[in-house]
This record gives structure tokens, sequence and C-alpha cells, in this order.
């Protein structure tokens, strides 16, 4: 009899096994979008040449310290302490580690669960005082029949990786917003000098165009249109100066430093603009973690349609006799 048992057993063990090995719901499949044969808006250099090519997504590929082309010493050291201070790329960091916790928590899932509730009572007789202790241990475990944790697994793995090219994008996006508005900076210092220069020259016409109306040369109107001109300058300067502070303000915000103790010093742009080739390499799109964020979340919503598929089946939660270890004293 026990021998008949000892069968039953493996072969109840075997049947739930081959179940654990079914899954329900759709399998995903990335969208797949043929090329057309030609392009009617094509270049004349793409109409003789193999100028196309099937795009291969390269959303991982490490990018490096891109900003270093522009050889300037001010912004390498902003963007690197954007890196590590910027309150973005901090809470999109933390929310990859999140969904990466996650995953192993749906992991955890293929493994039984055990519990205990250990207990301690005391109790006196006859002059006897007697100690008992009890450890009991509850273990459970729910198969996988129809693939309801592979799915789960997998739409959690979907979104830790969409989480990930969320972190790159937000790190792309702080990275070229600082190099912009450090740029914007510079190029106002460059605008701010030729308005300076332009205030002192307008103050000179004004001072000769009021002498030559004192001494009955020049006409009213003469001084008026040269006050006028310098009234212009000086309110293009000022305004020039708010969106100097405002860049600034910017940079700062970006950097995780409060605004009042930081400042850009006023210097030119010594070093040229890198060459920019001409038209969108198509490597841009291939790169691009926008892209395969709404990928991943493709593949997400897949899996989670195999678990509302899962909800239609029974589902079967083992559970033994629980033991208990008791000790007395």
């Amino acid at each position: 009899m026990s021998g008949l048992r000892l069968a039953g057993i493996v072969l109840l063990a075997t049947f739930l096994f081959a179940l654990a090995g079914c899954s329900i719901g759709p399998k995903y499949r990335p969208p797949a979008m043929p090329p057309p044969a030609a392009y009617k808006e094509s270049p004349s250099q793409f109409k003789e040449t193999d100028g196309w090519k099937v795009a291969q997504p390269s959303d991982a590929m490490l990018r490096g310290k891109w900003w270093e082309i522009f050889k300037d010493p001010e912004l390498n050291a902003l963007e690197e302490q954007l890196n590590l201070d910027n309150q973005s790329i901090k809470q999109s960091f933390e929310n990859f580690m999140q969904a990466r916790a996650l995953v192993r928590e749906a992991r955890s899932q293929y493994f039984p669960t055990a519990g205990t509730t250990p207990s301690l009572s005391r109790s006196h007789s006859s002059g006897q005082t007697s100690n008992f202790a009890s450890l009991p241990l509850d273990i459970s475990w729910a198969p996988d029949l129809w693939g309801k944790v592979r799915k789960t697994v997998q739409e959690f793995q979907y979104s830790a990786q969409l989480n990930a090219a969320d972190l790159e994008n937000v790190r792309l996006t702080q990275q070229a917003s600082l190099a912009a508005f450090f740029f914007e900076i510079r190029g106002q210092d460059a605008l701010q000098k030729l308005l300076n220069d332009t205030v002192e020259a307008d103050k000179k016409t004004l001072e000769l165009t009021k002498a030559l109306y004192e001494t009955g040369i020049g006409d009213q109107i003469s001084v008026i249109q040269a006050q006028t001109a310098l009234e212009s300058t000086q309110a293009a300067s000022l305004n020039l100066g708010v969106a100097r502070a405002q860049f600034e303000h910017a940079i700062a915000v970006l950097i995780g430093k409060p605004a009042p103790a930081f400042s850009v010093a006023v210097r030119p742009m010594t070093t040229a603009a890198p060459p920019v080739p001409i038209g969108v390499p198509s490597q841009l799109l291939e790169r691009r973690p926008d892209i395969a964020a709404s990928e991943r979340s493709m593949a997400a919503a897949n899996a989670q349609i195999g678990i509302a598929y899962v909800a239609y089946y029974p589902s079967l939660t083992l559970s033994p006799r629980p033991a208990v270890l008791r000790a007395q004293h």
C-alpha cells in the first residue's frame, strides 16, 4: 500500500510539473514593419546606391562623455556634477532599482513559502514549574500551473527595462539641457560685450548731437533720435542680463545647487564648435532610449494580457500538515 501511495505522489508531482510548463496568453513578438521597396522622397544619392538598412536597436550602447567634444573644462566639470547631483536622474535611478526589486519579488513565487508562529508557555503544579515551547512550521507552495508567475516575472522584467530606458532618456535630456544653457550663457556674454560697446558709442553720439544742437548746427529731432537709440540699447542690455541670470539659475537647478550660491563666470567662447554632419544619421534613431521604452511598454502590456487570461483557470496551493517542534523543561 505504501508503494502505491509513493507511486501516486510521484505521478501527481510529475503531472504538476508538466502543467507548470504550460503558458496561457499571447506570446510577445516585437512589432515588425517591412521597409518599402523604394521611397519616392529619397534623396538623389540614394537612387543608385544601397543607402538603406534594417534598423538595429542600440539603445543600450554606451554613449560616453559626449560633451567633451566641445573641449571646455568648465562644461566638463558641470556635466560631471550633474551626473552625481541631478534630482531627476536620482529619481529615475531609484525607480529603476525599485523595478529590479519587483523582479526579484516576482521570482520568489516560484518557490515554497514557509512561516512560523512560535509560542512559549509556563505552568506551575505541585511545586514544579514547567516551560513549554512550540515552533510550528507551515509550508505551502502554489505551482505555476498556467504560467502566471512566469508572465508576472516577464512583466516586471519588461518594466525594469522600460525604467532603464527612461533613466537613460532623463540622463541624456538633462545633460543636453545643461550644455544648451551653458552655451546660451556664452553666446549672451559675447552679445553683452557688443551691447556694452554699442551703449558707449550711443552715449558719444548723443553728446555730439546735443553739442551740435546747442551751437545751432543740429536740430532737436536728431537729439531725440539719439536719445531713443541709447535707451533702446540700454533696455536690450538689461533684458539680456535678466535672460543670462535665468539660464544661470536653470543650470543651478540641474546640478542640485541653490541658485544664490551658483554663478557662471563671464568668459568669451574660445573654442570653435565641433563640425556637425549634414543630415541625421539613422544611428540616432537606433540609439534613442525613448523609442526603446515605448517598445518595452508594449511588451509589458502583452504580459499583463497573459496574466489576465490565467485568471480564467483554477489555482492550486499545496499545504502539508504543519510540523510542530515542542520542547519541555
